[in-house]
């Protein structure tokens, strides 16, 4: 009698370890299941407005009227544009008032700044901006 419910002890032992660890191989990925590892979630891509920005070109009676919109690589790192958004803005002012009007005319021109503005972001930022958009593009 005392050799059975040994025995029914050890199997209910066994039972519980194999669940909790079928359990947790579900949580944490063990191999030996073969169940990979769980993924931790994809970053979702958020958009970032930086609003109207007007300045003058580096041609007499110029200037350009742009809005800019940044594509985030993960929209849930806004805050961090939020609070350096001066700085960036800041910067692209200062590219903007370095270009002559040549520079920016036609689709070459506003590309060209495109590339310019994304570089420019990615030293300071790497990681950050995946792409700049212009919503308002305007040089006269």
């Amino acid at each position: 009698m005392m050799k059975s419910q040994g025995l029914m002890v050890a199997v209910v032992l066994l039972a519980l370890a194999v669940a909790g660890y079928a359990v947790a191989s579900r949580v944490y990925g063990f191999p030996f299941l073969g169940l990979p590892a769980p993924r931790s979630p994809e970053p979702v891509p958020g958009m970032y407005s930086l609003g109207l920005m007007i300045t003058n070109l580096d041609d007499p009676g110029r200037f350009i009227r742009v809005q800019i919109e940044l594509e985030l690589y993960d929209g849930s790192k806004s805050t961090l544009v939020s609070q350096r958004v001066s700085e960036i803005k800041t910067d692209i002012y200062a590219l903007l008032r370095a270009k002559k009007y040549d520079d920016l005319a036609g689709e070459s021109g506003l590309r060209n700044l495109q590339t310019e503005i994304l570089d420019r972001l990615n030293k300071k930022f790497p990681g950050l901006v995946k792409n700049v958009y212009f919503s308002e593009f305007l040089i006269q």
